[in-house]
């Protein structure tokens, strides 16, 4: 899965390390703009509008698995006695899929409603890395056992989707980016862009010349990794607070509070605790 932010070499960490001491440095004696052009080995931290943006796009995603679960309950709930049994890690896990697409490649899989090609690919590396993890011979590390071996075959075919996708999306980033005075990119309202991403914000604070390759690695790697500890900490949140009702109606007492009726915002996340 190339040099993302977690198969990284030494080399490359080392790197990396390097670049975010340069980065503190250079802050206290140069100016902004020298700042992020020194540190673009480094992924740029969030500003408060391009986080806005975000939780708008949270919002999205959740109420659409949330319009899910409720007509899953309006169809088969009145036939099991008013319950319903879901998969909450797999449902969990396509709400992350479709909030990583928007929020960091300005890409809708839609995997809440159906599975893409780009999905499907992703879960194959998956399965792929799962195995390569417990196997106690790395077969796949021979020559030629990539074009022999038929799961291998698989694998590289699934890189390619991905890669391929990822590949497509970064070159659009970069040849619609428009702005390069780093200061008005840093007042830029996300929140009217048609593609806010993360992969947007890269792109137009890094510069035009951006190394795809890290970039599409890092991004590679937010995509399969990010999706399932994301699913596994809702549902073993949601779990948790189902063995303790007292919790459950504390966190309900605060959601109802602050949250109400309306749509989530980035000023209502604020204020819970």
């Amino acid at each position: 899965m190339g040099k993302g932010l977690i198969p990284a070499d030494l080399d490359t960490w080392k790197l990396r390390r390097r670049g975010e001491q340069v980065k503190r440095a250079v802050i206290l004696t140069s100016t902004l703009r020298s700042s992020y052009l020194t540190s673009r080995v480094i992924a740029p931290g969030f500003h408060t509008l391009f986080l806005k943006a975000m939780v708008k796009v949270f919002t999205d995603c959740s109420e659409r698995t949330i319009s899910k679960f409720e007509k899953c309950f309006e169809t088969n709930g009145s036939h099991q006695g008013g319950t319903i049994e879901l998969d909450l890690e797999a449902e969990f896990s396509s709400l992350a899929l479709d909030i990583i697409g928007l929020c960091v490649f300005n890409y809708d899989f839609g995997s809440v409603t159906k599975e893409s090609p780009v999905i499907k690919a992703v879960y194959g590396t998956l399965f792929e890395a799962e195995h390569r993890s417990t196997f106690y011979i790395p077969y796949w590390k021979l020559p030629l056992a990539r074009w022999i071996v038929p799961r291998q075959r698989k694998f590289q075919y699934d890189l390619k989707v991905i890669n391929d996708c990822l590949d497509g999306l970064i070159r659009n980033a970069k040849e619609t980016r428009q702005e390069t005075d780093v200061e008005k990119l840093q007042e830029r309202d996300y929140s009217n862009l048609k593609d806010a991403s993360l992969l947007r914000f890269l792109v137009d604070m890094r510069g035009a010349d951006v190394d795809d390759r890290q970039l599409r690695d890092d991004l590679m790697t937010m995509l399969i990794a990010g999706h399932e500890t994301t699913a596994a900490v809702l549902t073993w949140a949601i779990f948790l607070l189902a063995q303790n009702p007292s919790k459950m109606r504390k966190a309900q007492e605060e959601i109802d509070s602050v949250l109400g009726q309306g749509r989530t915002t980035y000023e209502c996340i604020k204020d819970l605790v």
